[in-house]
């Protein structure tokens, strides 16, 4: 490779990383509420004294996550901003920086997994693809735990083929070393989501295969080889289940010490609780997700590869002196295939099935398709198909879906919130209506909810009745009452009557409902796109019309 194509190659990603640091800070895309109940949510309480919102997860009787990976990913994060900031006072812009510069760094151990994952001569283009890819622009910098899902696994690949590289060149004590971290990494992984089993699976059966042949079928060699990895996955379970037990305190709990991923097991099983979330058909994952995750141009090349690897090219069989390379490097391509299959097919058992379920298949898809070599002779139909894409989709899932709520946080906070002057005279009931969740660390103004000077409902998808019921409402206080409604614009025609009573603060835009595409496009592009915030005159709207008892 010439000096000049290197340096090309490296300033496109140069610049592909400082276009993912855009994305992390300025794109306010909403994804799911996942990115925050699942993290943030569930330590900015405690270290900031923050008022949150806890899901069903964090209940201390029977809690479903553990609060290991949120404390690492944004409790250390918070826990910087609370000695920055001795006052306590933290803006709602800076908690929610914190958050994604935090996953943000986190991305970067993909970029380092890709580049030992692949062959020395194509790490550039690999770079170039995985950073590419719109998942690294929207979910990877976000706080799911699907993101750090995504890096166990990669980390976990990654430790597999240096253990077969340490395998060849004689050295044990590497051995080991690689295959302790391997089983610190599963039981990280495991505690993170339980899903990781299913595409830890091919990499779990590739370790035991190795062990064996290393100890050459030996049981007591074999288990003098396992003493290490087993004892630090014990202690670092062990490590778990303390932080879990101490977080979760609760005197109605049933048992002393809390094994979070078993608990989250139980629950999955019950239909009931999975139609809570929504159920959907057991092909979803193999036929709209994970060619929605992977694109078309990725996948395609990946079925390409996977074909090569069972039947090999002729012109590609390896010379004598590097069969024990070529040993690596098939056994890395079969397993990598293999995480494929074993998490689309094991995922799909379960019918609820959202694409950031897939997202960790992403870095291993890249390097089974680099390695393969084809998609570095790709022409330009790939390319175009490629980029195309990742536009696409890296602007309606990093920039329009839902991407009005989290600055209408911001907005509706600078309203009714003076950081020199305190809480204005009157109280505020701010309802949120046909938009995802609001999250409570966006309000970084605890004592003013706690004390219910401000009161936050949101109302998801309810029904005309309700939203006047809830706007009508006249809470005991003796203090002025100031009602926001913020919504769509699209939505506020099914008012009726009662949009004369409604008095625009503001607007944020971009804002994308895919669930409302028709309606946002009846009322125009700019309405269509706009998320309002409407201050509620209460005697128009007592006037308007008889409000509906719930």
């Amino acid at each position: 490779m010439s000096l000049a194509i290197r340096n090309h190659l490296r300033a496109v990603y140069l610049g592909l990383v400082l276009l993912r640091c855009c994305f992390a800070v300025f794109g306010t895309g909403y994804i799911h509420p996942d990115e925050y109940f699942q993290n943030g949510e569930a330590t900015a309480g405690r270290i900031l004294g923050l008022h949150t919102l806890s899901t069903w997860e964090w209940d201390p009787i029977y809690p479903c996550r553990s609060i290991v990976p949120p404390w690492v990913t944004t409790g250390l994060p918070f826990s910087i901003l609370r000695l920055l900031f001795p006052d306590g006072i933290v803006s709602s812009r800076t908690l929610f920086v914190s958050e994604r510069l935090s996953f943000l760094s986190l991305s970067f151990l993909l970029d380092y997994a890709i580049y030992h994952l692949v062959h020395e001569s194509a790490r550039s283009y690999a770079l170039i693809l995985l950073g590419s890819s719109y998942i690294m622009h929207t979910y990877q910098v976000r706080p799911f735990t699907n993101s750090i899902e995504s890096i166990l696994v990669a980390l976990s690949l990654l430790f597999l083929r240096r253990m077969l590289v340490a395998e060849h060149l004689k050295s044990t004590t590497k051995n080991i070393q690689y295959l302790a971290l391997l089983a610190f990494v599963a039981v990280n992984g495991i505690f993170t989501r339980i899903t990781f089993a299913a595409f830890f699976l091919p990499v779990a059966v590739e370790a035991l295969k190795w062990s064996l042949r290393i100890t050459k079928f030996a049981p007591s060699t074999w288990a003098k080889l396992l003493l290490a990895p087993a004892t630090v996955a014990a202690l670092t379970a062990l490590g778990f289940v303390y932080a879990d037990s101490i977080h979760f305190v609760s005197d109605a709990r049933a048992t002393l010490f809390e094994f979070t991923p078993w608990n989250l097991l139980q629950y999955n099983l019950l239909p009931e609780n999975l139609a809570e979330h929504g159920l959907h058909p057991r092909w979803l994952h193999l036929v709209v997700n994970l060619p929605m995750v992977a694109t078309p141009p990725l996948l395609v090349y990946s079925f390409w590869a996977e074909w090569d690897c069972n039947s090999p090219r002729t012109d590609e069989t390896p010379k004598a002196g590097d069969r024990k390379k070529q040993g690596v490097v098939e056994t890395m391509q079969k397993t990598l295939s293999w995480v494929r299959w074993s998490g689309t097919t094991l995922l799909s058992i379960q019918p609820h099935q959202e694409p950031r379920f897939l997202i960790p298949l992403v870095a291993p898809m890249v390097a089974l398709v680099v390695n393969n070599g084809r998609v570095l002779r790709a022409g330009k139909l790939f390319g175009v198909a490629w980029v195309i894409c990742n536009i696409l989709l890296a602007v309606l899932f990093g920039v329009l879906h839902q991407g009005g709520v989290v600055p209408s946080l911001f907005r509706v906070h600078d309203m009714i919130y003076d950081d020199t002057t305190g809480i204005a005279v009157q109280d505020f009931s701010v309802v949120y209506w046909k938009t995802y969740m609001p999250q409570g660390i966006s309000w970084p103004c605890d004592k003013l909810i706690d004390s219910k000077t401000v009161t936050v409902t949101d109302l998801a998808g309810a029904s005309v009745e309700r939203v006047l019921n809830t706007l009508g409402l006249h809470p005991p206080t003796e203090r002025p009452l100031s009602t926001l409604l913020v919504a769509p614009f699209h939505s506020i025609g099914m008012l009726e009557s009662a949009t004369s009573c409604l008095k625009e603060r503001g607007r944020v835009s971009p804002h994308l409902d895919l669930d409302h595409i028709g309606e946002a496009v009846g009322v125009g592009w700019s309405d269509g796109l706009s998320l309002g915030i409407f201050e509620v005159d209460r005697p128009c709207l007592d006037n308007s019309g008889p409000v509906i008892s719930q």
